[in-house]
C-alpha cells in the first residue's frame, strides 16, 4: 500500500497514510509521481513539473483519476481504466467468434452497457521483470520503498473467470515515468489453446492546470478520418463508418460537447501521431501520443461527477464493438502462443 495525503484527489501527493487501496507509487527526480492502483492497474495521479503563469515552476496534478476509495470502488467514470480485451463498448453484450455466439453481461452490475473490458476489475502484480520469466514481487512496498521510475504489472484473464469470454490470457503493463512524460506499453498474450478476440486501449482523463473545466481549451487531433456512429454510439457497418476530414482544430472546447473517435491519424516525424489539448493562451497543454489505432475524445458531458473538469483522449486498437465487425476480424484475432502490444503516453507541452 502506498501513502497519500488529500490533494486534488486522495492519491495525488506522499504523506500521511490516509487511504486503504493498494498501490504503488513511482518518483521522478524531477519531481514527477506516478501512483498506480493494484486493482485495475489504473493511473490514480500523475503529477509533473508545470511551468505557472507566474513564471514559476511547480509539480501539478494531469490526470483527473478517481477522487477517492469510493470512486475506485466504483470505477466512477472508468478513470484512467486499461481497456482489455475489449475497449469500448459491445454491442448487446454479444459477438459471434469463430462460428460461436458469446454473450457478455456488463462488466459491472450498476453499468447499463458492456463496456471497457474486464481487466479494471483485475488484480494485478508487479513483475520484477516485463519478460515471460518475470517473478511477483511480494507486495508493492517493494516498489514503494526505492525510488524508482518504471514498474510492470502482471495479470491474468482466467478463461472460465468472465462469462462470455472463455479465453486465457496473460496481461501485462509497463508505465515509465520521466521529467514531463508517462510512457505505457500494454501487452496480451493468448495462453491458450484457441484464438482469441482482443482489443487494447486506455481510458484516461487529463487536466491542464490552472483550468477547472476544458472550455478554454483546444483541441488538435491529427486526422484524416472521423468515425460516424449510430443513435446508440456504435460505428456504421463497413467503409459507413469512416468520414473524411483534414483533421480536428485547434478546436476550442468552449460549448463543444465531443464523445467521438478519429482514425487514420497523422504520425509526426518520430512515427507517433498526437492528439494535443492545451492553452491557446500559453501555448501549454498535454500531448497523448500512439504510433498506431484510433483515439477517443470525450469532453465529460453528462458525468455524474466533475463533468466537463477534465478531457478523455483515449487511445485504443479498434473500432468500437470491434468484435463483431467484419472489417476488423484479423486487427483482433490473437492466435495461441500470440502477443501483441499497443504503446501509447502523454507528454507535457511547454
Amino acid at each position: 500500500m502506498t501513502s497519500a495525503t488529500v490533494c486534488s484527489n486522495a492519491f495525488s501527493a506522499a504523506g500521511d497514510d490516509t487511504t486503504t487501496v493498494p498501490a504503488v507509487r513511482l518518483h521522478h527526480t524531477s519531481g514527477a509521481e506516478l501512483v498506480v492502483a493494484l486493482r485495475g492497474a489504473a493511473v490514480l495521479a500523475w503529477r509533473a513539473p508545470w511551468r505557472g503563469a507566474d513564471g514559476i515552476e511547480r509539480v501539478e496534478d494531469l490526470v483527473d483519476g478517481y477522487a477517492d476509495e469510493a470512486e475506485v470502488a466504483a470505477h466512477d467514470a472508468a478513470r484512467s481504466a486499461l481497456m482489455a480485451p475489449f475497449v469500448n463498448r459491445l454491442a448487446g453484450g454479444e459477438y459471434v467468434f469463430d462460428g460461436v455466439r458469446h454473450h457478455v453481461p456488463p462488466v459491472l452490475p450498476w453499468e447499463p452497457l458492456t463496456m471497457h473490458g474486464f481487466a479494471r476489475t483485475l488484480d494485478w502484480a508487479v513483475v520484477e521483470d516485463a519478460g515471460e520469466g518475470g517473478v511477483a514481487a511480494r507486495d508493492a512496498a517493494a516498489v514503494d520503498g526505492a525510488e524508482r521510475e518504471s514498474v510492470t504489472l502482471r495479470t491474468v484473464v482466467h478463461a472460465a473467470a468472465h462469462a462470455g469470454y472463455p479465453f486465457a490470457l496473460v496481461l501485462e503493463v509497463r508505465y515509465v515515468l520521466g521529467a514531463g512524460s508517462l510512457d505505457v506499453t500494454l501487452r496480451a498474450r493468448n495462453v491458450g489453446t484457441t484464438a482469441a478476440p482482443v482489443s487494447l486501449g486506455w481510458h484516461p482523463y487529463l487536466r491542464v492546470p490552472g483550468h477547472g473545466t476544458v472550455d478554454a481549451l483546444e483541441l488538435t487531433v491529427p486526422a484524416r478520418r472521423a468515425v460516424v456512429t449510430d443513435a446508440g454510439m456504435l460505428p456504421l457497418a463497413g467503409e459507413a463508418a469512416f468520414g473524411a476530414i483534414d483533421g480536428v482544430g485547434p478546436l476550442p472546447l468552449a460549448g463543444v460537447r465531443l464523445d467521438h473517435a478519429f482514425a487514420d491519424l497523422r504520425a509526426d516525424a518520430d512515427g507517433r501521431a498526437r492528439t494535443v489539448v492545451r492553452d491557446p493562451a500559453t501555448g501549454q497543454g498535454l500531448a497523448v501520443w500512439q504510433e498506431r489505432g484510433l483515439v477517443h475524445v470525450y469532453t465529460g458531458d453528462g458525468l455524474a461527477r466533475r463533468g466537463r473538469a477534465a478531457i478523455a483522449v483515449e487511445p485504443v486498437e479498434t473500432l468500437t464493438d470491434a468484435f463483431n465487425r467484419p472489417d476488423c476480424a484479423a486487427d483482433v484475432r490473437l492466435e495461441p502462443g500470440g502477443v501483441r502490444e499497443f504503446a501509447f503516453g502523454v507528454e507535457v507541452l511547454t
